[in-house]
């Protein structure tokens, strides 16, 4: 993943580099706008760009907000602006010196995270299926897990402690507030119900709940 992920840099700012090469020009110099067929070519590449950094950048990161601003930019409405490329291809770079210090969100996190996709993809095929021990079962297990991870990528050892115990550390960490907390502890209810075979404790409903919170904690904290 990682080989893949740098690789992909590469390959970006190469392009990047063309497309700033080969800027219109007109008779004032550097052209304020790329206009007509080319314009797919360079909106492509500010699309991969904005998905590379969301990939591997953590929520809420200046690097995703910066690129949303950018592709925001009410200018983009009347075309491509060179001003607009020009900053992205810089933003591409310093993101790229920000992942190789290991500065922005680690490898072990982003394979972690499509993990978690996959099982929660599949229990979200049983929820559909409306076969709640199924989907609760698996919920749970990524949720247990996905706890723990937030925990150990904020220096909180997980070992012997129970999932609401960590999620007491984690608000003490100032990690979760007090509301998400108990949207967690909720959710960690839902989870000791299904692994203790507790069937009748709780419905469909609230899988659905706990495969949706867990789907935001993976996204917002891993």
């Amino acid at each position: 993943m990682k080989e893949n992920i740098e690789k992909r840099f590469t390959e970006l700012l190469a392009t990047g580099q063309k497309l700033t090469n080969s800027f219109p020009y007109d008779e004032y110099g550097l052209a304020d706008w790329v206009e007509g067929r080319r314009i797919a070519e360079y909106h492509q590449w500010l699309s991969s760009v904005t998905n590379l950094v969301n990939l591997i950048a953590p929520a809420n990161n200046i690097f995703i907000a910066e690129c949303n601003r950018l592709l925001n930019d009410q200018d983009m409405k009347n075309g491509i602006p060179t001003i607009v490329v020009q900053k992205m291809y810089g933003l591409l770079n310093s993101a790229l010196e920000e992942w190789k210090a290991g500065l922005l969100r680690k490898i072990e996190y982003i394979v972690v995270a499509e993990t978690f996709d996959d099982f929660l993809d599949h229990a979200t095929q049983f929820h559909k299926g409306n076969k709640k021990i199924e989907s609760s079962v698996l919920a749970s297990v990524v949720l247990e897990d996905t706890v723990k991870k937030i925990a150990n990528r904020n220096d909180i050892d997980p070992k012997g402690l129970s999932l609401e115990s960590l999620i007491n550390e984690l608000i003490k960490k100032e990690v979760f507030t007090p509301v998400k907390a108990k949207r967690v502890k909720g959710f960690a209810s839902v989870r000791n119900h299904s692994l203790h075979a507790e069937w009748e404790k709780f419905d469909i409903q609230d899988v659905g709940e706990l495969i949706k919170g867990t789907r935001e904690l993976i996204v917002q904290f891993l």
